[in-house]
């Protein structure tokens, strides 16, 4: 099994409780790019001798990043399953068939392709919910003009200071529509079906989510600390209040919409 896009191992660990419970032996392949989030897997789930590591981020000749085919981590071995939990999302829409068919190309016939995302869009959303991430990104909206954010990028030379904002803006992307992931994995030569669930996150939820450090660089060229993390209350605060009134969230927190997959490869006749 291979848990594609494992970040710091969480629905690793609860597959492997349930199975463990069952009496049910597998061997479960982590991949995952960012080399800190990694390394927390590695703390929780490395004392154990049925989970691997694969980081899928190496250097080419030249020392630019390029992401490693999946046929290459898992060494020309076939997985029965393949989950990605909440990581579709995060994929470059171009990226989509390509990963698709490296997916497609990894299992055995037969073999199932199970993923979920918070933050990919459908005809399937009730206006009564929004998308996993859209509090962060009325947060970038928020932050946009924040004076003091505008006065550090005026210190900046123009040409960086655009591509610190762009960087900014990859963060938390616009979301793609479903559509363009059925299509992929259709393509591919996957079957298989939709359902979607809604998921309520507390105020306290976002607030904690978005001043993790690697996402609070949405504040960025504010300085780590007080500074930034003040301003990014204050704009989760003014992103919630506005959810509120457009009837995506309460007084407690917000609704997200999510939609879940599960797709297999046809069996060999």
């Amino acid at each position: 099994m291979v848990d594609y896009g494992s970040g710091t191992g969480g629905s690793a660990i609860e597959l492997l409780r349930v199975l463990d419970e069952r009496g049910t032996s597998i061997e479960l392949v982590l991949v995952d790019p960012l080399v800190s989030w990694f390394a927390k897997a590695r703390d929780l789930l490395g004392h154990r001798n049925d989970v691997h590591f694969e980081l899928s981020i190496s250097q080419d000749e030249s020392g630019k990043t390029v992401f490693r085919e999946l046929d290459e981590m898992l060494a020309g071995r076939k997985a029965d399953v393949i989950i990605s939990s909440s990581t579709l999302h995060l994929i470059p829409e171009k990226e989509l068939a390509g990963l698709s068919r490296q997916f497609a190309g990894c299992l055995v016939p037969g073999g199932v392709f199970v993923w979920y995302s918070g933050d990919v869009e459908s005809g399937m959303r009730p206006p009564s919910a929004a998308c996993l991430h859209d509090p962060y990104r009325l947060v970038r909206e928020c932050l946009r003009d924040d004076v003091s954010r505008q006065a550090m990028l005026a210190k900046m030379r123009e040409e960086d200071a655009a591509r610190a904002e762009r960087r900014v803006d990859r963060i938390f992307p616009i979301p793609f529509t479903i559509d363009l992931i059925q299509d992929a994995l259709a393509d591919a030569g996957f079957t298989g079906e939709i359902s979607d669930h809604i998921v309520s996150f507390s105020n306290e939820d976002a607030e904690r989510f978005i001043l993790v450090p690697r996402l609070a660089e949405i504040a960025a060229p504010l300085i780590e600390g007080d500074e930034r993390d003040t301003a990014i209350r204050g704009a989760i605060g003014e992103a919630l209040l506005h959810m509120r009134e457009v009837g995506t969230a309460s007084e407690g927190g917000y609704r997200s919409h999510w939609l879940y997959g599960l797709h297999t490869i046809p069996p060999l006749r």
